[in-house]
């Protein structure tokens, strides 16, 4: 999931609510400044220069649409979803919220949302071809207005099987839980660590898939509803199981969770920087030690023999100070930490040494970047990352990192289903890696040959369009744990929450 930043929201935080929180360069169009009230509540009030009239005379409006925004070369994705609730009157969400007004006609698929007179949103497509629609989005306050072209596709599951490979054991979702998505979890045994945005922690019984049954919850400290828990890892010591979580702003918070119905927060991680909140968005567990993405600082290193008083070790900065470049994801195998940072690309760090890390190699301008995620594996002679941005046409990479080789750094293949559709989280085991790929479910690609991956299992998560759904560009498939010895993958969703899956491939 995408950093929230601060300045200008397009929509909400990544993997639900309003997406694409971004900040647009100095670049963008930015008209009449205060803007009057009442701009951009109109089609007409755009510039009609790359309209078709007509064209979308054959187009169904109803349903999800994914879209990309070009703030004159700065771009941002969103979602929006248009419903048709009668003969000549329509609905719909824009960045997540319900909007004020909604029309369809031939020559335009127009969506308002009025937050105040002087705060709006406002969504144009005025062309379609070949199913893709463009038009123009505006961006409204009382600074003035920022208009970006948009282009988009309507989101329709992929004509496939609902499965393959794969078969659902149970699923778990809580009507009465308060609003949240889930994004990530752990397994260990018969439990099962649900990590929720704005709900926290939540620890299930899944010794029967088919009945699982909450027994515990772990609530995040901030009672405004302004913290999320991102991702959770499990160390157990000591006789004792502890839970580490990554907060937007309490830095890792350290469960004691030996006791379900009563978990307690034993110890906190993570260095503020200028005094702001502790921004600790993923973290990994290897070796003893807790490595985090802090996205103010970058890595930080923590040694979690006892998790109730860790020990800081080290860091490795972000590379700049740009607001693009945060440490977002990470994976560690032994001497090595491979570290996802957006814009710079993936930093490979020797952090066999924890308190003085040095960098190895980056993988990095390879196109839009947007290091978002990666895991190693062994293939054969070769160490392969499997390596996947997020935003609108990120996919699975697969990158050579065999240390001292040729190849080192060098990409060896790529893997999509569709632009319109991001990769998300990604573990890999032998040659069988596993992506959480957000509307697209859960893929398992085989890559015994790193430079001609191939897939062999999937199963969908999200069902298409359904007025539950259309909040953001991140739904579906979000988070990922997989238990090789079970023949279990566990999937964090954002709408359903908990899904068991069994591998059934021979």
């Amino acid at each position: 999931m995408s950093k929230l930043f601060p300045i200008l929201i397009l929509g909400a935080a990544a993997c639900g609510g309003d997406d694409g929180v971004t900040v647009v360069p100095d670049a963008a169009v930015v008209i009449d400044a205060p803007r009057p009230p009442g701009m951009f509540d109109d089609p007409e009030d755009f510039d009609r220069t790359g309209c078709v009239p007509g064209s979308l005379a054959g187009l169904d409006p109803q349903g999800i649409y994914h879209l990309q925004i070009d703030f004159e070369g700065f771009t941002s994705t969103t979602a929006m979803r248009f419903d048709v609730l009668a003969p000549g009157q329509f609905g719909g969400l824009l960045g997540g919220r319900d909007v004020t007004r909604a029309q369809a006609t031939a020559d335009d698929l127009f969506l308002y949302r009025e937050i105040d007179p002087s705060n709006t949103r406002t969504l144009d497509l005025c062309a379609a071809a070949g199913g893709l629609v463009t038009g123009q989005y505006a961006f409204c306050n009382d600074q003035g207005c920022f208009v970006g072209q948009v282009s988009g596709k309507k989101v329709e599951r992929l004509t496939e099987p609902a499965a393959s490979g794969l078969t659902l054991l149970g699923e778990y979702h809580d009507p009465a839980w308060p609003d949240g998505i889930g994004v990530n979890v752990r397994v260990a045994g018969d439990r099962a660590y649900l990590a929720r945005y704005q709900d926290g922690l939540r620890i299930l019984d899944i010794a029967d898939p088919a009945h699982i049954v909450e027994i515990g919850h772990a609530p995040t400290e901030d009672t405004n509803g302004r913290e999320i828990y991102n991702d959770v890892k499990l160390v157990d010591a000591g006789g004792r199981r502890y839970a580490i979580i990554g907060s937007n702003l309490a830095g890792a918070v350290v469960w004691d969770v030996t006791t379900p119905a009563t978990p307690t927060i034993v110890a906190h991680m993570g260095t503020s920087v200028g005094g702001d909140p502790i921004n600790i968005h993923t973290v990994f567990v290897d070796g003893g030690k807790a490595y985090m993405a802090n996205t103010d600082l970058g890595l930080e290193i923590y040694d979690v023999a006892d998790p109730a008083a860790p020990v800081r070790l080290g860091e490795v900065r972000n590379p700049t100070a740009s607001g693009d470049v945060f440490l977002h994801d990470l994976s560690v195998q032994g001497p090595r930490a491979y570290l996802n940072f957006w814009a710079a690309g993936m930093v490979i760090a020797d952090v066999s040494t924890p308190t003085a890390p040095t960098v190895v190699g980056t993988f990095a301008n390879y196109g839009e970047t947007s290091s978002h995620s990666n895991w190693v594996t062994q293939v054969g002679a070769r160490r392969i990352a499997a390596h996947g941005d997020e935003q609108w046409g990120s996919h699975l990479r697969l990158v050579d990192v065999t240390e001292g080789t040729a190849g080192f750094l060098q990409q060896t293949a790529e893997w999509k289903t569709r632009d319109e559709v991001s990769a998300h989280n990604i573990m890999a085991f032998g040659s069988i890696v596993y992506v959480a790929y957000y509307q697209d479910g859960v893929r398992l690609i085989d890559i015994a040959d790193p430079a001609h991956p191939r897939p062999v299992a999937w199963f969908n998560t999200w069902p298409g369009y359904d007025r539950s759904y259309g909040h953001s560009f991140f739904e579906g498939a979000v988070g990922i744990d997989v238990d090789l010895a079970r023949k279990r993958i566990y999937v964090a969703d954002s709408n359903r929450d908990l899904i068991i899956l069994s591998d059934t491939r021979p």
